[in-house]
């Protein structure tokens, strides 16, 4: 644990760890001020230089403001942020949700999930997105392993704030913030992004879970990048002939190169499917 009290950050007990990746640690804890259990992701800054290290600072807690005033049931509320005493790297307190995440089901776990379920999850995310987008927060990465799956079989999005961080050359211009495989071409590209990119993302993971194949694959982020902006997959209907036909024209639109041709809204979206 990155801090000099083995289980402990902040008023914080950390109990258990539940993931880590390359921006930093998630822990189950428990907040003894409230009685309750919380999840906190300490947050690894990388960066060239001490000014782009102030830089990504700065942005993590402006962004952690901004999500932590999203109030919605399919959204992880954040709590509280902080930084460690030790380290003075940052870390945000969130909503513990008992579930797994949609990444761990679909890849991990290889659980086949029926149209109903995908229907549904793919809408409540949708309906997240519509009311974080009224509010005028873009999520910037949204994928699989940032929406959980509740133990009441309810989707929540995660990592609001916090995508902005996920990259070593923040102080770049033209920079990209996002993962590859659901990123949308105008994040390839460095140009500004709004919530039609967000809706670009979830329109990735409907053809996946729809599929079981990514529609835009490759073997490097540059190759990705060329088919996010230059291929069109073949339709969800070829995998599955049952799937109507209709849902290959909420994933065409959903996932249109040019934002304008794209669902505005996410509410749009959701009445489509």
């Amino acid at each position: 644990m990155e801090t000099g009290k083995a289980s402990t950050l902040g008023r914080y007990e950390l109990l258990t760890e539940l993931g880590r990746g390359a921006m930093g640690i998630v822990y189950k804890a428990f907040d003894p001020k409230i009685n309750r259990f919380v999840a906190i992701k300490t947050i690894s800054l990388v960066a060239s230089d001490l000014t782009q290290e102030q830089a990504c600072r700065a942005r993590f807690f402006r962004e952690a403001e901004a999500a932590g005033r999203l109030s919605h049931p399919r959204i992880v509320a954040i709590f509280d942020i902080g930084e460690n005493p030790d380290t003075l790297s940052p870390y945000i307190v969130m909503e513990y949700v008992a579930g797994r995440s949609l990444e761990e089901l679909l890849f991990t776990e290889g659980t086949t999930l029926s149209l109903h379920t995908t229907l549904q999850l793919v809408q409540e995310v949708a309906e997240a997105l519509d009311y974080a987008h009224l509010q005028g927060v873009v999520h910037r990465d949204v994928k699989p392993s940032n929406i959980i799956v509740g133990e009441d079989g309810h989707a929540k999005i995660a990592d609001f704030g916090i995508a902005q961080l996920n990259v070593s050359d923040s102080g770049r211009p033209g920079r990209t913030w996002g993962t590859p495989a659901y990123m949308s071409p105008e994040q390839f590209t460095g140009e500004p992004v709004d919530g039609r990119s967000d809706l670009f993302s979830l329109g990735v993971i409907l053809y996946t879970m729809l599929t079981g194949h990514r529609p835009f694959q490759g073997n490097s982020a540059r190759t990705v990048a060329l088919r996010v902006r230059k291929h069109d997959p073949v339709p969800a209907t070829v995998f599955n002939t049952e799937l109507s036909p209709q849902l290959d024209c909420v994933v065409t639109r959903a996932i249109a190169k040019n934002p304008a041709e794209r669902y505005q809204t996410g509410m749009e979206m959701v009445l489509d499917l």
